[in-house]
Order: C-alpha cells, then sequence, then structure tokens
C-alpha cells in the first residue's frame, strides 16, 4: 500500500531498480606474467583448440595439392604449392606435439645443420610475406657458412616472429633486410677458437619507443595495441634462443629496428 508522507499525503511505492550485475570472468585470460614464468592454457581449451584447427589444415593441404597439379613443375608459381603443402605439414607436426605433450612443449632437438640449406628454403617465403604487404625484401647471405647447431623447427619460428613483427610494425611502403654475419666468439680458458653466426632482421619502420625497449621482451606486452596480436612472439623468440645456446638482442632507433639471432657453432 502507498507509504504516508511527513505533510499526511500518500507517497508512491518506491521501484527497485536493478543492479548491474558484473560479467562472469573468462576461463582463460591473457596476464601479465613475472620473470621466467610459464603461462599455458588449460588442457581441455587447449585440446579443443587443437581439433578445431586439424580441419582448416586439412583443407589447405588439399587445396596445396590441387594447386600442384594446376601449376605444372616447369611453371615459375609451383613452388608455392609445394611450400604451402609443406607449411601444413608443420602445422600438423606441432599440434601432434602439444596433443602428445598436454600443451607443454617438448625439450629442442639440437643437431648440426647447414643453414644456408635452410635459407634458401625459406626465403622465397619471407620475400613473399614482405611483397603482399607492400614492402622490398632484401636477403644478404655470405657464400659460406660454418653449421649451426639449432632445433630447425625452432628456428624458424623465431625468425617467422621477427620477419613478421617487421612487417606488420613497417609501413609500406618499407624496406625488410635479412642479413647473416659470421663472428668470433667470445673466447674461453682451455677452449679452442669458435665462431658465432648472427642472423639480423632489420626493418625501416618508425623505431620502438626506448620506454618499450626495456619490455619488448616481456610476454603479453604490445607496444602498438592497434596491431593484431598477443605480445607473446618475442618472448617466446628469446626463450627458443637461448635453448639453442643464442641469444636475441634488439637495436632501434627512428630510423628502424634490427633484432640480432645470435647461434652457436656446430662442434
Amino acid at each position: 500500500m502507498p507509504q504516508e508522507s511527513r505533510e499526511g499525503g500518500s507517497m508512491p511505492a518506491r521501484k527497485k531498480v536493478a543492479q548491474p550485475q558484473p560479467e562472469p570472468e573468462p576461463a582463460y585470460k591473457a596476464r601479465a606474467a613475472s620473470p621466467g614464468e610459464r603461462i599455458t592454457l588449460p588442457v581441455q581449451q587447449l585440446s579443443t583448440l587443437i581439433h578445431q584447427m586439424r580441419n582448416p589444415i586439412t583443407t589447405l593441404n588439399m587445396l596445396a595439392k590441387l594447386l600442384q597439379k594446376h601449376l605444372p613443375p616447369e611453371d615459375r608459381n609451383h613452388w608455392i604449392g609445394l611450400s604451402i603443402e609443406k607449411e601444413c605439414k608443420r602445422l600438423q607436426d606441432l599440434l601432434g606435439e602439444f596433443e602428445r605433450l598436454d600443451g607443454v612443449p617438448g625439450p629442442l632437438q639440437l643437431r648440426p645443420l647447414a643453414l644456408t640449406d635452410l635459407l634458401q628454403e625459406w626465403i622465397p617465403l619471407y620475400q613473399a610475406l614482405a611483397e603482399t604487404q607492400g614492402h622490398r625484401f632484401q636477403a644478404v647471405l655470405p657464400s659460406l657458412l660454418p653449421p649451426v647447431q639449432v632445433d630447425p623447427r625452432a628456428l624458424r619460428q623465431v625468425l617467422d616472429n621477427l620477419i613478421d613483427n617487421a612487417c606488420k610494425y613497417t609501413p609500406p611502403p618499407g624496406t625488410i633486410q635479412l642479413r647473416v654475419e659470421v663472428r668470433p666468439a667470445e673466447e674461453e680458458a682451455n677452449e679452442p677458437a669458435r665462431q658465432e653466426v648472427w642472423i639480423a632482421v632489420c626493418d625501416s619502420g618508425p623505431g620502438i619507443h626506448p620506454e618499450n625497449l626495456e619490455r619488448i621482451f616481456d610476454p603479453f606486452f604490445r607496444a602498438d595495441l592497434t596491431k593484431p596480436g598477443q605480445g607473446l612472439g618475442l618472448a617466446i623468440s628469446r626463450d627458443l634462443a637461448t635453448q639453442m645456446g643464442g641469444d636475441l638482442q634488439v637495436e632501434s632507433s627512428p630510423q628502424g629496428s634490427c633484432f640480432r639471432l645470435r647461434l652457436p657453432q656446430a662442434s
């Protein structure tokens, strides 16, 4: 019934106002990681993602084989179908590894490899990636390179991340350069003289702000939130470089950035 006011009149009953309810927390969300901390997806969520990824990869593999049939080996574009098929196989192997290990990557398989052969296989892909985004791609390799002690999949992942970032953060038309150098390694007592191989990925972009350089390798750190990505590529790349016995460094100026990957010479 209506309430009485202080003046003796009746007052309408107050309407109850619904209070806004907080949105439920997602099962998993990105967060800043403390130094050295590993962040993994829940096993059930990871299994679901892996399952969902298999169908489009299978479709891409089928289209790659179809493309090869329509482009005979003498066609100058025949390599595209072959490369797509190889990339699908690489993705399938990675998914299989994650399924076996519940989302925790296994130890790297380090072995002596001829770096020149690997780069000559990958450079056409990097050139295509750069050119489709309006950039000019350059590859500078010495005539002779010593074998390096690496995991080929890990090395490919590091270079993929570096080339992709260079293309993504460089306004077109820009220049993306992959340059390989051989330098003497720091000598240790009672150790024979050795060499190191340095792979530099440089761009002509606006550079990285000095305040961001200290955090550029932190997991989930993103210097530019307008660009796609999760901020994990550089953190993963440095971790893989360390596991291969090397290092990943960065130098930057308003004229561009340069990421340098150091790799040890094979024994």
